[in-house]
């Protein structure tokens, strides 16, 4: 393969998913350096399979590109290995990912990865597009953790900007951004980020999460916000579906909100999304 075309391949990667035989298998999986996929054999229906990079982070310069398939009537979860660690980048680069995902008719798609930790100094660009037949099922979860706490870093990173798009039948569903970047204001002011060091987003829609969007939003829809709650949180409700977001003061408080509320994806997946990583 010529040298330029071996550059434009780097970081780029396909995902198909496929129900055969009454289970969720990957019939086609491709990921060039530095993006590496990771697919553990399981006895559930459902398939997961987890993203990776070698040298387990994103340096300046890094671009992913993911293009997953999840078929009619497939299962899939798809996370990471671990956090997504973004590395200080040098001036005027930054590290990008983007995801595409199209899931068919009758089909399930799990996006569960481990939050996003940007160091001190880095750049950080997601985009994600993700587009669903009228009866397809989603569950999307994103979230960032304000850095290394432990080395005294708290919302220390240059610049992080997210944004996801789904779509239902090419018709939008939902636009949702996140842009964090210090020369708008000091992030961890308490006009910003505050007393918190994680957030996250969860859309749900589609049948098989319908009961749950449900009920989430009568159990927060009914909840007040306590003053100074080291963990807040607000669900909005969609067309067949919710978005909720979750705001704490550690990762491990929003974690176990989050995995306590994932719990009813089980029957359908064979394990709950965060069950164990092999």
């Amino acid at each position: 393969m010529p040298e330029s075309a071996r550059q434009n391949q780097q970081g780029r990667g396909t995902l198909e998913l496929e129900l055969v035989a009454g289970k969720t298998v990957v019939t086609r999986a491709e990921a060039h350096s530095p993006l590496k996929w990771l697919i553990p054999r399981r006895s559930t229906p459902a398939c997961w399979a987890y993203s990776s990079t070698f040298g387990g982070g994103l340096v300046g310069g890094d671009r992913i590109e993911m293009q997953i398939g999840v078929r009619r009537g497939a299962r899939a979860v798809l996370a990471t290995q671990s956090s997504t660690k973004v590395y200080r980048c040098l001036p005027e680069t930054s590290c990008r990912q983007f995801l595409r995902a199209t899931v068919e008719a009758d089909a399930l798609f799990v996006l569960a990865p481990d939050p996003v930790t940007c160091f001190a100094g880095s750049r950080y660009d997601q985009r994600q597009v993700i587009r669903l037949a009228p009866d397809a099922t989603l569950v999307y979860v994103d979230w960032l953790t304000s850095g290394r706490r432990a080395r005294g870093e708290s919302w220390a990173f240059s610049r992080y900007e997210s944004r996801l798009d789904v779509y239902v039948d090419n018709d939008r569903l939902i636009t949702d951004s996140l842009s964090l970047d210090p020369d708008d204001g000091p992030l961890h002011s308490p006009y910003r980020m505050g007393r918190f060091h994680c957030c996250a987003v969860v859309v749900m829609h589609g049948p098989q999460s319908q009961a749950a969007s449900a009920a989430l939003l009568n159990e927060v829809g009914g909840r007040p916000v306590e003053p100074g709650s080291e963990l807040i949180d607000s669900a909005s409700p969609l067309k067949s579906g919710v978005i909720w977001r979750i705001a704490g003061h550690t990762t491990e408080q929003v974690a176990r909100r989050l995995k306590a509320q994932l719990e009813f994806l089980k029957p359908a997946l064979g394990e709950s999304p965060w069950g164990r990583k092999w």
